[in-house]
């Protein structure tokens, strides 16, 4: 089924861009991801029922293997649920922001960047995961750049110029991998860097490959200070490309991370190497980007930028998380991964719909606007709860996975700057909601309630995601067992 979804996405992207008519190409897409969501639905209950699967094809050299087990599912599910909401929002938004005759493009990048990011979490083998990386690389700038207005081709080159430069230094680190364990798939290094003597005679092999990824993941990714293209290609995106790119396309890159470091290494060679060393390194920057990402979401005035520069101290909680290196700390990395994608692709959509109806981005400008789109402002205020961490969100559950993990690795110091984010986060998406809602701006405010509202049925899709928002906050236990699950045949080599 995992073979399935691929070839489903890429299929639908080409007709979709080919067919060059913008409705057509809108229902091509919108089919096509609700498909894509019931294939990864059936997909994990079938390895629920009957566990992990593997398929190969080829041989030699480009031997390939797919995996699909239950981190695989999750990252599937991510994908094509939140995916088909996101392409369903942007049945309503994508035309304020594109023109008619590159619809079709959009639906056929959008199609093509959900095919690819499946193939990263999917292929064992790290060649099809090169490939992959590249073309979604190539895939999310084009979403960028279709907006085509000279601020948006700057942003997409300026984010493919440094996707590449992460791509490169990734497969910098997947050539010494496989000089020193010849092995090209995650297994295969696993059985190597496992081996008996192996460590003690190419320790620094394995240092240099991973650290050459992680520089690599962490542009990809935009892990704080290799951020810079973030704001840029977010603020000036189409809001569902925001969408997809903040809640989406990060995450096929972190769990690829995780695949390689905690399944190709393992927990013992990781406590006992110098790769603890780097894992802590990646702790400290974690730390340090959900500080500054924070700092510089309450700079801005702009409510694009705003939440994208909210999305640079979100990374930094999950590189947090991994870099604690214990089980836990793994999974409230995966935990946030969920909370955020849910959260972070409503956030986006009500920004495109506030500036659809207003014409206006300046977050100084926006009081009273509670009163104007109250279903709206409502449901950015479901989010903004979220990401502050307030109890019956999912945001909460995330802040208390964190809070669990750091005490379970006696990382104490940790809670500090866990508590000042949260705090941060408080201040920048809380005055917006209270100026929406209160204050003289509302109160002086002469138009009809919902004047600007848009209708309910183009709204639906985000409400959903707001739903997805709570129920997570409530009901998270099977989301928690779930990816126990994964986790420990995940790690079961480090044991």
């Amino acid at each position: 089924m995992g073979i399935a979804i691929i070839v489903l996405l890429l299929v639908g992207a080409v007709v979709a861009w080919a067919c060059k008519n913008d409705k057509l190409a809108r229902k091509i897409a919108l089919v096509v991801t609700l498909v894509d969501a019931v294939i990864a639905v059936a997909m994990t209950a079938t390895v629920v029922k009957s566990g992990p699967q593997v398929f190969t094809f080829g041989s030699g050299f480009i031997k390939q293997v797919i995996n699909i087990g239950y981190l695989e599912c999750f990252m599937a599910l991510i994908f094509g649920v939140i995916g088909f909401l996101i392409v369903w929002a942007s049945m309503s938004m994508i035309s304020h922001d594109v023109e008619e005759r590159l619809i079709p493009m959009f639906y056929g990048l959008v199609l093509a960047l959900l095919g690819t990011l499946n193939a990263v979490v999917f292929f064992e083998s790290l060649l099809g995961v090169f490939i992959s990386i590249e073309l979604s690389s190539f895939a999310a700038a084009g979403i960028v750049i279709v907006k085509n207005q000279t601020e948006n081709v700057h942003a997409g080159l300026k984010y493919l110029s440094l996707s590449i430069l992460g791509s490169s230094l990734v497969l910098m680190g997947i050539v010494i991998l496989y000089v020193a364990t010849s092995g090209l798939s995650i297994s295969e290094i696993a059985a190597a860097i496992q081996s008996s003597g192996f460590m003690a005679s190419k320790s620094a092999y394995v240092l240099w490959a991973y650290g050459l990824i992680t520089g690599g993941v962490a542009f990809k990714a935009a892990l704080f200070p290799c951020h810079i293209w973030l704001p840029d290609a977010h603020g000036t995106a189409p809001s569902p490309s925001s969408a997809i790119l903040s809640s989406l396309v990060l995450k096929a890159y972190i769990v690829f991370y995780m695949k390689m470091v905690f399944g190709g290494v393992g927990f013992d060679i990781i406590a006992n190497s110098g790769m603890r060393i780097l894992l802590y390194v990646v702790m400290c920057v974690g730390v340090l980007a959900m500080i500054a990402g924070s700092v510089l979401a309450i700079m801005q005035t702009d409510i694009k930028r705003m939440i994208a520069y909210s999305s640079v101290a979100q990374m930094g909680y999950i590189f947090m998380g991994i870099g604690i290196g214990t089980e836990f700390g793994l999974f409230a990395a995966l935990f946030h991964i969920l909370a955020h994608a849910v959260t972070k692709s409503g956030l986006f959509l009500v920004a495109g719909s506030v500036i659809e109806q207003t014409h206006n981005r300046d977050l100084n400008k926006m009081g009273g606007l509670g009163k104007l789109m109250p279903v709206t402002m409502a449901l950015f205020t479901i989010g903004g709860l979220s990401m502050i961490g307030i109890p019956l969100f999912v945001g909460f559950n995330s802040k208390w996975n964190f809070a669990t993990a750091i005490v379970g690795s006696s990382n104490y110091w940790l809670l500090i700057p866990l508590s000042i984010s949260a705090l941060l986060n408080a201040l920048y998406y809380l005055p917006v909601v209270i100026r929406a809602f209160f204050g003289q701006e509302a109160k002086e405010c002469k138009e009809p309630l919902g004047s600007k509202e848009r209708p309910i049925k183009d709204l639906l899709p985000i409400i959903l995601l707001a739903c997805l928002v709570i129920a997570f906050g409530v009901a998270a236990g099977p989301v928690s067992d779930f990816l126990h699950k994964g986790i420990e045949i995940l790690t079961a080599i480090g044991h």
